[in-house]
């Protein structure tokens, strides 16, 4: 039995011990390697059956693919993209991932095709590319802010809470992100009444000083009286839209009159008597012409991103183009009436 021990320690035989362990450990990693290679594969195959797709695809599996086409056929993808036809992007990043094998093209093509649902409005499509994503780059930045206005548009604030917290983890700064969440899933916490959530939002404006816009929306709309107590004449002009579409039966002269550009703003609707000067050109035009008498004259708004520089007839929390988180500057002209009342509360 001694012998046997000695021979174990012999120099010989731990240098062939060592190789083995080698080997074994080389031989079970590469097919490790394989298996994980398969999976994701196989992973991508199902990914790919969930969508139909038809048209561009279509002309495309007519021609043979080579590796070359990849890059342009990306581009003309992209430029689909942002021309709004989505139909084409889609079919074009579908086709190209059923034969790319690079891994950073494939997650490239993929994070496309999920923006690219995104913006058509494919929602639930776009959180299942994106989650596939995450699944092997759980850190892609551009994906979890992505899949984060996927879980805002479908109103699923505890899960874009979540992505908050996944973004905090990596150290990107999420400050207004985690206070506009908050605040949105107040608004629509089912689990109070509308006074409860009224006297919230209310709290959550005088602590923070943001998302003013959305704040006096929601207060306008169940809590009037709170509206009009929070406003601030240094924020008219940045509201001016909402005051000016506001029915009539929600104002509250007697607080317009204290503010002198809201008192200019109702002038120049003709809901109070015509305000004097305050260096708001636009503004104190109108209020002239009511002075003389002149009725056809009105206001109409555009909303320009500050970011992308794009511009919306639309009133925004989110730019549709680019998606900064409020960055909407309202933008007014001078136009001729139509005789039509229109309303952003009703």
């Amino acid at each position: 039995m001694d012998a046997l021990l000695i021979d174990y320690r012999d120099p010989l035989f731990a240098v062939l011990l060592i190789a083995g362990m080698v080997f074994v450990i080389a031989f079970v990693s590469y097919w490790w390697g394989v298996y994980v290679k398969s999976r994701k594969s196989r992973r991508l195959q199902r990914f790919l059956k969930r969508f139909e797709t038809q048209g561009v695809k279509k002309s495309l599996e007519s021609m043979p693919y080579t590796p070359e086409m990849t890059q342009p056929l990306v581009l003309l993808a992209r430029a689909y993209e942002k021309s709004g036809e989505y139909n084409s992007a889609i079919e074009i990043g579908l086709y190209l991932l059923e034969h790319v094998q690079d891994e950073p093209t494939v997650y490239e093509l993929m994070e496309l095709v999920g923006t690219t649902y995104m913006h058509a409005g494919f929602l639930e499509r776009a959180h299942t590319t994106f989650l596939q994503i995450l699944r092997s780059n759980p850190r892609n930045e551009k994906v979890l802010n992505d899949l984060m206005v996927v879980y805002e548009r479908l109103q699923r604030w505890d899960k874009a809470e979540e992505v908050v917290e996944s973004l905090e983890a990596m150290e990107v700064d999420v400050t207004d992100l985690k206070r506009y969440v908050a605040l949105k899933r107040l608004i629509h916490e089912s689990s109070l009444d509308e006074g409860q959530k009224a006297e919230r939002v209310a709290a959550f404006y005088r602590e923070h000083g943001v998302h003013e816009r959305i704040v006096l929306e929601y207060l306008l709309r169940h809590a009037p009286q709170k509206a009009w107590e929070m406003v601030r004449d240094e924020s008219v002009p940045r509201l001016v839209d909402i005051f000016w579409f506001l029915p009539t039966s929600f104002l509250d002269v007697d607080r317009i009159k204290e503010l002198p550009r809201l008192k200019a703003v109702y002038g120049a609707r003709g809901d109070i008597e015509p305000a004097e000067s305050t260096g708001w050109f636009l503004i104190d035009m109108m209020n002239h012409l009511r002075k003389t008498g002149y009725r056809e004259a009105t206001l109409q708004f555009a909303y320009l991103c500050q970011n992308c520089k794009q511009q919306f007839p639309v009133p925004f929390e989110r730019c549709p183009k680019c998606l900064a988180l409020e960055s909407a500057l309202v933008e007014i002209e001078l136009t001729k009436a139509e005789h039509e009342a229109g309303c952003h509360l009703l």
